[in-house]
């Protein structure tokens, strides 16, 4: 059992060794991670209702697996529901943060792995009622990308939650097994990063240069072809931006992928089996002026 004076002292040396933490924790004593800003965190609400609505049990019934966790504060939240959580990190700083406060909170159920979202599998891992795949996806390689989704299907019995931005218009293509994705490739770090420099970045790609986000159609595309039998996007709960008016971002969203059984049908016959692709620019909501952010993304393509 910790003081209260250990937890402190333990917390600041974290903060010193390996920088401030990415969420705001609640821990024992009245302590938080980052000092209780009072800052909602509404992309973690959205993303529990998801799994309480979906998951066809009790969370404290499920098991999750929480893909590129940071520094803990949706693998706890999960645990303090009492599901059994994994949570994968590749970054030291961030898993010897979140190791703390599993600590400090003495979550049994609970364990942090420092691992590549890349080398998860069913044999070193088990399989999982739900993955929680959220702000890491659009940080890989398109083929990294589409091997991890046929991965996470291998690897989960019921839905994977994939909170992600895409692309708003189809810029490159990419193919792969005769498939064809758009998107847009992103630079996640300067061009001569070096590794230390890359650690650093927390909110970046590990390792890789260049990310590429997918339009939401290809991204769709890439979930039904992976096999998932039904896919919707999360409207509500809305991740607004921290407490501010309005969304985020608009081009953030939240997908759920449900690994259900085909319904065959017996009227229509002919639809059984049909398997067809969204077109890109189908299913944009982007209103004609990009965001800020996306024209700063698409300029530094235009400089390449």
């Amino acid at each position: 059992m910790y003081t209260k004076e250990q937890i402190q002292q333990e917390l600041d040396e974290l903060k010193i060794k390996y920088g401030d933490w990415n969420f705001d924790i609640p821990l024992p004593f009245g302590i938080w991670t980052k000092g209780n800003l009072g800052v909602p965190q509404t992309r973690l609400r959205k993303i529990v209702q998801v799994v309480n609505d979906l998951s066809q049990k009790p969370i404290s019934e499920c098991r999750i697996l929480d893909l590129g966790c940071s520094d803990g504060q949706f693998s706890i939240e999960f645990a303090l529901h009492g599901a059994d959580t994994i949570g994968v990190e590749a970054r030291e700083a961030n898993i010897k943060k979140a190791i703390f406060s599993k600590e400090v909170l003495n979550l049994r159920n609970l364990e942090f792995r420092q691992d590549y979202i890349r080398k998860i599998s069913v044999a070193s891992y088990g399989k999982f009622d739900a993955i929680i795949c959220s702000g890491v996806f659009y940080h890989l390689p398109a083929i990294d990308a589409i091997n991890l989704i046929k991965t996470m299907y291998d690897m989960v019995n019921r839905l994977i939650v994939l909170d992600v931005r895409v692309a708003l218009e189809p810029i490159e293509r990419v193919e792969h097994d005769n498939n064809e994705y758009w998107g847009t490739i992103f630079r996640e770090h300067p061009e001569n990063a070096t590794a230390e420099e890359k650690a650093k970045r927390l909110f970046y790609s590990v390792d890789n240069m260049t990310s590429f986000w997918f339009t939401r159609p290809s991204l769709i595309n890439l979930l039904s072809k992976a096999g998932f039998s039904s896919i919707y996007e999360c409207f509500n709960p809305a991740h607004m931006n921290f407490g501010k008016p309005g969304i985020h971002h608009p081009d953030h969203l939240t997908f759920v992928a449900l690994k259900g059984e085909i319904c065959e049908l017996i009227t229509s016959p002919t639809a059984n089996g049909l398997r067809e692709n969204w077109p890109e620019r189908s299913l944009t909501y982007a209103s004609d002026k990009p965001t800020s952010f996306y024209k700063k993304t698409l300029l530094k393509l235009k400089k390449k």
